[in-house]
């Protein structure tokens, strides 16, 4: 997992995140979406619905799942099998 917050918003669509403020932990959810700019995003949480938060009010992301980067790994290491190998 992450060490702490994610500064750039702007590729977290579809990541699952945490949000806190002022290290409260304020929800953990599905970032629904993102402005272009990262400095605002919407996140999807059970039971709450969806919710908008912004970097400009202190809110920060952090990854809520070590898939996040595995994934990135993973995507990175694959290489197309060989017939007959």
């Amino acid at each position: 997992m992450t060490n702490g917050p994610i500064t750039d918003w702007s590729n977290l669509a579809g990541a699952h995140v945490e949000i806190r403020q002022q290290g409260a932990a304020i929800c953990t959810g599905t970032v629904d979406a993102v402005t272009e700019d990262g400095s605002i995003l919407w996140v999807y949480a059970e039971p709450y619905g969806r919710r908008l938060f912004e970097k400009a009010e202190y809110f920060e992301a952090w990854a809520a799942e070590e898939r996040l980067g595995f994934h990135y790994r993973m995507a990175m290491g694959w290489t197309r099998p060989v017939p007959g190998q």
